[in-house]
């Protein structure tokens, strides 16, 4: 029995594909984000979904529909949504003509109204567009970055419309809003065992009062920068709505364990373990996929600190500098006495600017000579691996 986890090359995004073993012994698939839009890399333009996904899909089953467990989108960023919309368009417009390539058991989203509370919007979604709606529900966010922000929106609201028409509304057997509170029990899906970390419901209240603070500001230009601010921070912490409403799960199955862990902070991380009540830290994980594609940002020393895996998973292609050269350095400082892996999705990562390692001030701009300058400054039993050129992805695979 065995359990496999994949990171696919969805450049600067998140596409996970989590196989393992169900009670009946036939293997169970979860689906958790789809990776960004196309993008043009060198002389040509890579669609995520069209020219990764889909044909990793179509190799695992290539003749009926692919039975899913469990699909999920952590939040509502283009480079975690855009593939499983695209997927979710499919399978509202199948046909016997035109048959759905995988069908979803169960679906796990939250979306934007579920996070900050009904919007007078919420009961004309079927008479306007997504873009509309989005526009409606941010009246005084445009242009420049605001319209990112309503374009992340939009397709949420059209993913929440699919499922909704594909009967996997409701995030069963959660039956809500997906978060973590007090309190909470496990869910036991196919098999596995899941425990929510995020986000959670404290931070979730607090986020619903900071969006009603900031709708009734006096000025179109105070609302727009209250707004704004909630999408956008500028800050040494990532406040961000859209990744701080990231969905964690800690998984439990077949005897491995798993986090993964979206654009969460991993500060938030630590405090809803803490509140769960769950086992004191180090806490043992065999994989660790790192939040936000191994930002300084989300990606504190308490968190580094609280979770020791074998393996750490870092998905990235250099663009926004992530992956930030001191979380992998940090990594290795803290766990690199144990015969940990570090697997990034890509080895072509170069950053704006050069980096010091902290223990030897060798200075590198590049994935590569980092990784080389780290195993001369911290020699042990540590080890990385990149995904080779052609492959889909990283895979992992834990033996029972």
């Amino acid at each position: 029995m065995t359990v496999v986890f994949e990171a696919l090359n969805t450049l600067y995004g998140d596409c996970l594909l989590l196989r393992y073993p169900g009670p009946d012994g036939n293997e169970r698939l979860w689906i958790v984000d789809g990776g960004p839009r196309s993008e043009r890399v060198g002389e040509a333009s890579i669609a995520v979904w069209r020219d990764v996904l889909l044909p990793r899909l179509r190799a695992l089953s290539p003749n009926h529909p692919l039975p899913v467990a469990l699909g999920m989108v952590s939040h509502i960023d283009d480079d975690h949504i855009n593939g499983i919309l695209r997927i979710t368009q499919g399978l509202v417009a199948a046909s016997p003509a035109n048959p759905a390539e995988l069908v979803f058991k169960r679906f796990w989203f939250n979306s934007f109204d579920a996070i900050v509370g009904p919007t007078p919007f919420t009961a004309h979604r079927a008479s306007a567009t997504p873009a509309a709606l989005a526009g409606a529900i941010l009246p005084q966010i445009g242009g420049g970055d605001g319209e990112a922000v309503i374009q992340s929106v939009g397709q949420g609201i059209s993913l929440r419309a699919d499922l909704e028409t594909l009967h996997l509304g409701g995030n069963q057997p959660v039956n809500g809003l997906i978060s973590a509170k007090e309190g909470q029990a496990s869910y036991n899906i196919d098999g596995a065992k899941v425990t929510v970390l995020g986000p959670r419901q404290k931070q979730l209240d607090e986020l619903r009062k900071d969006w009603l603070k900031a709708l009734s500001k006096p000025t179109k230009e105070a609302r727009e920068t209250a707004l704004l601010s909630l999408f956008l921070p500028e800050s040494k912490l990532d406040h961000a709505v859209a990744n701080l409403s990231s969905i964690v799960v800690w998984v439990e199955v077949a005897g491995k364990t798993l986090l993964l862990t979206g654009d969460a902070r991993g500060d938030d991380i630590v405090k809803a373990w803490s509140e769960l009540g769950l086992p004191p830290p180090p806490v043992a994980l065999d994989i660790l996929k790192l939040p936000h594609h191994g930002s300084s940002r989300n990606n504190p020393e308490s968190f580094l600190d609280h979770f020791a895996a074998t393996h750490y998973v870092f998905s990235a292609n250099g663009k926004y500098d992530n992956p930030d050269p001191p979380v992998i350095e940090a990594v290795v400082k803290k766990h690199g006495m144990r015969p940990i892996v570090l697997h990034f999705t890509n080895a072509d990562v170069m950053w704006s600017a050069p980096y010091k390692l902290e223990k030897s001030g060798a200075a590198v701009q590049s994935l590569p000579a980092m990784l080389s300058a780290l195993q001369a400054a911290y020699p042990g039993p540590w080890s990385f691996r990149c995904r080779p050129h052609e492959a889909p992805g990283v895979a992992i695979t834990l033996d029972a």
